[in-house]
């Protein structure tokens, strides 16, 4: 009697185990065959993600995959292949809540033009993508980089203490996409040396293939299904200059701009300091902003406005009229 009670809770608990070794199992091949699923989707729409090993893990309570020196290839016939490198990839989703997925990006990372010489080279302190899935899409996504830079040949492009963006399907268009990002103490080259911070909230208009995959359409196809974007706020802070602009913006089927923003100023003479305007064209660029602009407060600061309307293939900024590029490939 005394052996039998000693031995029922070590078989239960032996059957226990076995029951959920065989769930995490089944649910490590299930995981596997979804990312199978997903890259063969991924390489049919020109993104060939590649791993050099993969391993699992993450018993009892979280499936893990690692991926070491991952290749991101990206081919589209109408321009040069594009490929990306990375020293690590690890995806984690925990056992109760299969749908949270989170990757970690291990740098540096570096991309190559086909027919272009330069190498362009990133490097990050951590780099953090979650996403939250759903059996007809997904809810939501984000990406968080810290002590970010960019090089290309050697020379600093881009860096920034911190990034940020977040998405989700838009609630009223399934198949547009609200964006919220940002970026602290970003310094760019030819931007001046004083460090930029940037908030933006906008709306992707018909940007996705359809609601139910986050896969978003190449921008020809994009601008033939109506596409715009909605720009709620874009706030630019560098130094004491103070930018905030709103408004909409789509392509022609030239591939040129076409819409209206209403850009705001406070302290025009240190926005131009801050973005070198100043130096190179001296009282040129204050007076231009002053003719195409009207007075206006800029959260409780004096500064000036102003309407950029794009149409035609120009932008005109009050009485001025500039031709615009074509940005479409």
């Amino acid at each position: 009697m005394r052996l039998r009670t000693f031995l029922l809770p070590l078989v239960v608990a032996a059957v226990a185990i076995g029951g959920w070794s065989a769930v995490w199992s089944w649910g490590a091949h299930r995981a596997e065959d979804a990312i199978q699923r997903w890259q063969t989707a991924e390489a049919a729409n020109g993104r060939v993600i590649q791993c050099g090993e993969r391993t699992r893990g993450g018993y009892p309570f979280r499936m893990e995959l690692t991926c070491t020196n991952p290749v991101v290839e990206l081919r589209d016939e109408a321009r040069p292949y594009q490929t990306f490198r990375f020293a690590r990839l690890k995806v984690v989703s925990q056992i109760w809540s299969p749908g949270h997925v989170i990757s970690e990006w291990t740098g540096p990372m570096t991309m190559v033009t086909e027919g272009d010489p330069s190498v362009t080279k990133a490097t990050w302190r951590l780099a953090q993508a979650s996403a939250q899935l759903t059996i007809g899409g997904y809810d939501s996504s984000n990406i968080v980089v810290s002590d970010l830079e960019v090089l290309r040949n050697g020379a600093t492009l881009v860096k920034a203490s911190r990034g940020e963006l977040h998405t989700r399907p838009n609630r009223t268009d399934p198949v547009s996409i609200d964006v919220v990002a940002s970026l602290k103490a970003a310094t760019f080259t030819g931007t001046g040396t004083e460090p930029v911070d940037a908030e933006l909230q906008m709306v992707a208009r018909k940007i996705l293939r359809n609601p139910s995959r986050p896969q978003l359409l190449a921008v020809r196809q994009w601008q033939a299904a109506g596409g715009s974007v909605d720009l709620i706020l874009l706030r630019l802070v560098q130094g004491q200059a103070l930018g905030i602009a709103k408004g909409t913006l789509r392509l022609t089927p030239e591939g040129k701009p076409d819409g209206e923003i209403e850009l705001k100023v406070a302290d025009v003479p240190a926005m131009l300091r801050a973005t070198g305007l100043g130096a190179t064209l001296g009282p040129i660029a204050s007076g231009a902003i002053t003719m195409a602009s009207r007075p206006t407060d800029v959260e409780g600061r004096p500064g000036r406005v102003l309407n950029l309307r794009a149409a035609d293939g120009r932008l005109q900024v009050g009485p001025i009229r500039l031709g615009l590029p074509t940005i479409m490939p």
